[in-house]
């Protein structure tokens, strides 16, 4: 093969030299790109062969060494490349696919028989449509009729799928070969109490407004409004813009993501910002349907998640610009995968939260892995992927994905308590908290020598923020306070409330974050979790999910802890 000579990419004042030796694709089949997921099954028998199949091909990057390099520089202070990140023209240049690469994956398909129903320009995913045959030959597996306990009859591959040797070179992951529930949403709901207390939501602040939200007739229950988080967190939108009269942080010029398979009521979201008081200064909400996305309002149980989603991103950073990409369902994994490449293809979100997961093992390392792979595209693009870390403790040794990947920020969950005045008074782990031990992907280097990290692994979660149903957050659903979801808890209500953290010190910064991880590893390690007084972090020394316990320090279970959001930021 010729060595192929490539430019050297300009990342403003610092430079970055993709070298020769690592020009093209690297070289030799993977034993598989769709695994057997591992979930209990009872087998049907063969599927038939004329059924039809959607499926999403992920193409492995070029450079990858390269890219690796690029986006650690990019997260270190240290380094003059710190913040410098690609245009997607850039990344394309020198990372994505080949054109000609792109078209022959696409070639290879067409002649196995499947039609292309969707590209991208970032040459990163194909979306075909077949045959179950056509799948069985052309990805050398088998195709089973399956009872999945609870969700009924499902088809799986019975053996690892294989790419074909004319492209094995190319591809990373297929998704699509089979179409069982491994993903759920990270919800959990408080326990009704037989009667009303007082109703702390009478109580203002000093600007007027309610720390919590009406009591539910339902639960006899109240959770926090945006006070409670950003308040007790620390956010930006507490502080004043220097020299700017009357101006707070409130994520005004950034735009933050929600990957997710329901849409939401915009009326919903409309009456809770009004209860609290809350202005939105950002743009109307923008929805993107991928692949013909969910119906449309309420219309699924997921839009409780979807809900909880905008309402806790919006109301704790109000100037933010919301992109919501909304896929059809989590029945087949195709759509996660072509959510996350419309996300880093279309380079408009600084932040993409993802409010689901499940066991890595289930869903399949192949699968985890390009997942992964798309976020750290984010990362040289400079957007921060993060996702809830599950809201089944330690799950029997099994950590989520996709907040396994270490691309991606995996937030756990607290009990958080305020003062009546909406300060951080205290903080325990909560028992739902997803942690533990990634049997996927290795230990990255952002937590090698971390004193309580696991070294086999990559550890489960980084941050932690309120979680806990009874202490969490007001929930305004079908035009109504007086329902059974309010209040609404979950690591999927702690991973919104960082997304707007870290929207808001982008806003602080005036930059994107990108690869959060080691940046935020590094700063604590060099600041610690700073004084009482002030904060850095919070360390969260109390509480078990099961296998672990929380205590001084990193643990599985809150991993640093929480963030304190302005002087956090201030010191970034």
């Amino acid at each position: 093969m010729k060595p192929v000579h490539l430019r050297v990419l300009a990342l403003g004042a610092t430079a970055f030299a993709l070298s020769p030796g690592l020009a093209s694709a690297a070289v030799g089949a993977a034993p598989s790109v769709a695994d057997v997921p591992r979930v209990a099954v009872s087998d049907l028998g063969l599927a038939p062969s004329n059924g039809r199949i959607n499926l999403a091909i992920t193409l492995k990057y070029r450079n990858q060494a390269q890219l690796d390099q690029l986006v650690a520089l990019q997260s270190n202070p240290a380094s003059p490349a710190y913040h410098q990140f690609l245009t997607s023209s850039q990344f394309n240049a020198a990372f994505a696919p080949t054109a000609a690469q792109y078209a022959q994956v696409a070639a290879a398909l067409q002649r196995g028989g499947f039609s292309i129903t969707n590209t991208f320009s970032n040459h990163t995913v194909i979306d075909a449509v077949g045959t179950i045959g056509a799948a069985e030959k052309f990805f050398s597996t088998e195709i089973h009729r399956v009872n999945q306990p609870g969700y009924g009859e499902r088809y799986l591959n019975a053996r690892p799928g294989v790419a074909p040797a004319s492209i094995a070179s190319l591809v990373r992951s297929v998704d699509g070969l089979h179409n069982l529930r491994v993903v759920s949403t990270d919800i959990a709901r408080a326990q009704p109490q037989p009667q009303a207390p007082l109703n702390e939501g009478l109580d203002p602040d000093l600007v007027g407004q309610p720390l919590k939200g009406p009591v539910s007739s339902a639960t006899h229950l109240s959770g926090y409004g945006p006070l409670g988080f950003s308040g007790g967190y620390d956010l930006p939108q507490q502080h004043k813009i220097p020299k700017e009269k009357g101006q707070y942080y409130t994520g005004t010029g950034r735009a933050s993501g929600v990957v997710i398979d329901a849409d939401f009521l915009d009326s919903d979201l409309s009456g809770f910002l009004t209860y609290f008081n809350v202005t939105r200064t950002g743009q109307a909400t923008t929805r993107i349907p991928i692949d013909g996305g969910p119906p449309g309002g309420d219309g699924s149980g997921d839009s409780l998640e979807t809900t909880l989603d905008v309402e806790t991103i919006v109301s704790n950073a109000p100037g933010t610009n919301l992109y919501v990409y909304e896929f059809p369902s989590f029945n087949s994994l195709s759509y996660i995968t072509d959510a996350y490449n419309a996300v880093v293809n279309a380079n408009v979100v600084d932040t993409a939260n993802s409010s689901f997961g499940g066991c890595e093992t289930g869903i399949g390392g192949s699968t985890a892995e390009a997942w992964d792979n798309i976020a750290e595209q984010g990362s040289a693009l400079g957007i921060t992927f993060h996702a809830s870390s599950g809201d089944s403790g330690s799950d029997g040794g099994c950590v989520s994905a996709p907040a396994s990947g270490p691309h991606f920020v995996a937030v756990g969950g607290t009990s958080l308590i305020d003062t009546t005045k909406g300060k951080w008074s205290s903080e325990n782990a909560w028992n739902g908290s997803g942690g533990g031990v990634s049997t996927v992907f290795a230990l990255p280097s952002y937590q090698s020598g971390v004193s309580g990290v696991i070294t086999s692994g990559r550890n489960v979660p980084d941050v932690a923020f309120d979680a806990n149903p009874d202490t969490g957050a007001a929930f305004y659903y079908g035009g109504s306070w007086n329902t059974d979801y309010n209040p609404l808890g979950g690591t999927s209500l702690a991973s919104p409330i960082f997304g707007a953290t870290l929207t808001e010190i982008n806003e602080l910064l005036g930059a994107r974050s990108g690869y959060f991880n080691p940046t935020l590893y590094t700063f604590w390690g060099k600041n610690g979790y700073g004084t009482k007084k002030k904060p850095f972090f919070h360390d969260i020394t109390s509480g078990s999910n099961g296998e672990y316990t929380a205590k001084a320090g990193f643990d599985q279970v809150t991993g640093i802890g929480s963030i304190d959001g302005y002087l956090t930021g201030k010191g970034l």
